[in-house]
This record gives C-alpha cells, structure tokens and sequence, in this order.
C-alpha cells in the first residue's frame, strides 16, 4: 500500500499527464484554480445531499457512490495540489492530528 506522500506524486504526476499543468500559472493562480475546483466538488456533495442521493450509485461509469465519488474527488484534488506546491502532506497531517489532541473539547465551546 502507499504511503500518502506516494498517493500524492502519483496523483500529481497523472493530473500533470492528463494536461492540467500545460498552461503556466502562478502560485497565486495556481491557489484560485484549486481553491473554486475544491468549492466544486464540496458543493457537489453538498447537491447529493440535498437530493438524498449520497448512498446512490453516482451518475459516472464507477461503482462508486456520490458521497464516496465526491469524498475522492475532494481528497484527489488536495493531493494533487500538495504535489504541485511540494507540501509533505504526510508529515502535515501527523503534526496537525498531534495538535488537535491537545485541543479542547469543540476547541473551546464553538457549535460547528
């Protein structure tokens, strides 16, 4: 099995094979076009949940569900943006899930 430090070069490596790096951009550019993709595809789960279709066999040629469908598109998205930004998302998340141990209970009292 990879690692997610390997899932992330793959995953980049095909978005970059599959032409979505053909065009020069900025960093800056490059954050804009991830951040409204990402918003995309949350605001694709978000449809499915509204229309109560998230255990439903999703409209694409997989066996995947919309909330699994949505859930990988939204994780595939990240990863390759991590690759395109060289962020050791591995390393990220372990000092990250690390911090939020020492968190508070709902970090302090917020409702969401």
């Amino acid at each position: 099995m990879m690692n997610l430090s390997e899932l992330r070069d793959e995953l980049h490596g095909l978005a970059k094979t599959k032409g979505w790096y053909d065009q020069p951009e900025t960093d800056d550019q490059f954050i804009a076009r991830f951040v409204a993709n990402t918003h995309g595809e949350l605001s694709e789960l978000w449809e499915a949940h509204r229309k109560g279709l998230l255990n439903h066999p999703c409209d694409k040629d997989t066996a995947l569900t919309y909330l699994e469908e949505e859930m990988a598109d939204i994780i595939i998205r990240t990863l390759d943006a991590c690759g395109r930004l060289n962020v050791d998302i591995e390393q990220a998340v372990l000092l990250k899930h690390e911090h939020n141990k020492s968190r508070a209970y709902r970090h302090g009292g917020k409702k969401a």
